[in-house]
């Protein structure tokens, strides 16, 4: 019995295995036959409505944007040119104070001065008396010294006339020679006016030198009494006055300094492709600039204040120091501003106001904060995108024949909310249309259509 139980067993052990492998065939058979799901035909893309703003076209004309800072054109410290006592000072002669070309700043006491003028002046006066005694004894002498040669030709003829009587034996011995004694006291008078003359000659010429020392010193006295008034060479304001009134200065002694208001500065730096886009700028075939040289390029000088703007007009005029700054690597420049007093006021709608609100600055000042925009002319024409157009990658996704193109350029410049590109070389074309919105996984040549507004 036991015998028919473990064949049982050992029967039911093979068959279950079996049995197990067989349904699971049968359910992979049965999964695997089932028809497989029909395939989606893909829809073709819709076009992605888009913003689009066309090109901007601009004249041969750019802006170049930088910042300065205006500064004086030029100081000048006036010094006392002679010592002496601070006698008075002007009231105008305070730091803050504007001052007019030929103002009286300080008088320092000229009365020792005044004396050396008047002293001096007598010695041109003594001298011309002088020169003028020796201009009588000269004429006196030439009158002299003609009577003299009469008188010696007298006595020659009457030594001659008694030559051929004393040969004649007419006249005795002695009276011959007292003729001849004649003669030689006639040639020793003329001999003698004749040396007086070059003696009065010599001593014309050493008092027209005393003449012309003293009157020399007499003009430095006047000049040094002059320098007693220290006057205001320019127009412009007092920065810094040194010396009180009573004070005893000596020569040398800094006494004021001056900042010239006529013209002002504006110190601003320009980069070396800004620098290109100025020498650029010059008309073909001209250099007449030097090799440290700018072009005398217009410029804007903007002051903001208040959310309005004020405009004055300057001009690049040359560069500062010796070249490029080794820190920003930038050129050190400075744009003349002729005309500070010569403000205007510009609206919110960049239009020039006819008159100054009583808010508005009546003058550029030292130390302003100024944009500067150099208007330098282009040789080439320029086209401009909106500056959100241009992607970080420097892409510009450009709808054109109703798909995307991805077009990439080099700017030429950029400004005023715009980037401009050589039209040229730019590969853009006139009819494109420049899209400004946002695309999701933007692909070459994608559909693209403009979306409402």
């Amino acid at each position: 019995m036991s015998g028919v139980m473990n064949f049982v067993w050992k029967l039911f052990g093979w068959i279950l295995p079996l049995l197990i492998l067989g349904a699971a065939a049968a359910a992979f058979v049965l999964l695997g036959s089932q028809k497989p799901p029909a395939r989606r035909v893909p829809e073709s893309p819709s076009a992605v409505a888009v913003r689009t703003t066309p090109l901007q076209h601009i004249d041969r004309r750019i802006e170049i944007d930088v910042d300065g800072v205006v500064v004086p054109l030029r100081e000048v410290t006036l010094a006392a040119e002679v010592p002496g006592r601070i006698r008075r000072k002007s009231e105008a002669c305070r730091a803050g104070q504007s001052v007019k070309a030929g103002d009286v700043l300080f008088e320092i006491d000229p009365r020792d001065y005044q004396l050396e003028v008047q002293r001096l002046e007598g010695e041109v006066r003594q001298a011309a008396l002088n020169i003028e005694e020796i201009d009588e004894e000269l004429a006196q002498n030439v009158i002299s010294t003609d009577l003299s040669r009469r008188q010696v030709d007298l006595a020659r003829r009457e030594v001659s006339r008694l030559d051929s009587l004393k040969a004649n034996r007419i006249i005795t011995e002695t009276e011959h020679e007292r003729a001849l004694r004649d003669e030689l006291t006639a040639i020793n008078s003329l001999t003698i006016l004749q040396g007086q003359k070059r003696v009065l000659s010599k001593r014309q010429s050493r008092l027209t030198e005393a003449r012309a020392l003293a009157a020399t010193m007499l003009e430095r006295a006047s000049l040094d009494l002059s320098r007693t008034q220290v006057v205001a060479p320019i127009d412009g304001i007092v920065v810094d006055d040194k010396v009180e009134q009573d004070s005893f200065v000596a020569k040398g002694t800094p006494l004021v300094m001056l900042e010239d208001t006529s013209a002002l500065e504006v110190k601003t730096s320009l980069r070396m492709d800004e620098l290109s886009q100025v020498w650029g700028g010059q008309p073909a075939g001209v250099d007449t600039l030097g090799a440290h040289d700018l072009p005398d390029v217009p410029a804007r000088v903007v002051f903001t204040l208040g959310g309005r703007s004020y405009e004055w007009d300057g001009i690049l005029s040359r560069q500062e120091g010796r070249g490029l700054d080794e820190k920003t690597r930038t050129l050190p420049c400075r744009v003349l501003v002729k005309k500070p007093a010569n403000v205007k006021a510009i609206d919110r709608y960049g239009a020039t106001m006819a008159d100054l609100p009583p808010e508005a600055p009546r003058s550029l000042l030292r130390g302003m904060f100024v944009d500067v925009l150099l208007q330098v002319d282009v040789p080439q024409p320029l086209v401009a995108v909106p500056q959100e157009a241009v992607r970080p990658s420097g892409e510009m996704f450009v709808m054109r024949g109703g798909i995307l193109v991805i077009v990439r350029a080099r700017p030429f410049h950029s400004g005023g909310g715009l980037i401009a590109f050589a039209e040229q070389e730019s590969g853009l074309l006139p009819t494109d249309r420049i899209v400004t919105s946002q695309l999701s996984n933007p692909r070459e040549g994608m559909p693209l259509v403009e979306a409402d507004p």
